[in-house]
């Protein structure tokens, strides 16, 4: 199953690195299938959302751990649509 999460881009690209190796330590299988910096809707700064792929029955643990981690602002199952 794909899940996305964002992070505020001033946060640097070890965000992405840290939460997939607490998810592939937790998960097994976690592979990060996108990337995409976009304008953040509030402020003048930029947001980067990402696209991971995780096992089917991870899915719903997995989501927990990222909503928890403090950089993430918001993450979803399959994508945020317009909300990002």
């Amino acid at each position: 199953m794909e899940l996305a999460y964002a992070y505020p881009a001033e946060r640097g690209r070890g965000v992405e690195a840290e939460i997939v190796g607490i998810l592939r330590d937790r998960f097994g299988h976690v592979v990060q299938r996108g990337r995409d910096e976009r304008d953040a809707e509030r402020g003048d700064r930029s947001d980067v959302l990402v696209t991971l792929e995780v096992t089917d029955g991870a899915a719903e643990a997995a989501l927990a751990v990222l909503r928890a981690h403090p950089p993430v602002i918001d993450a979803a199952a399959r994508s945020f649509g317009e909300r990002v």
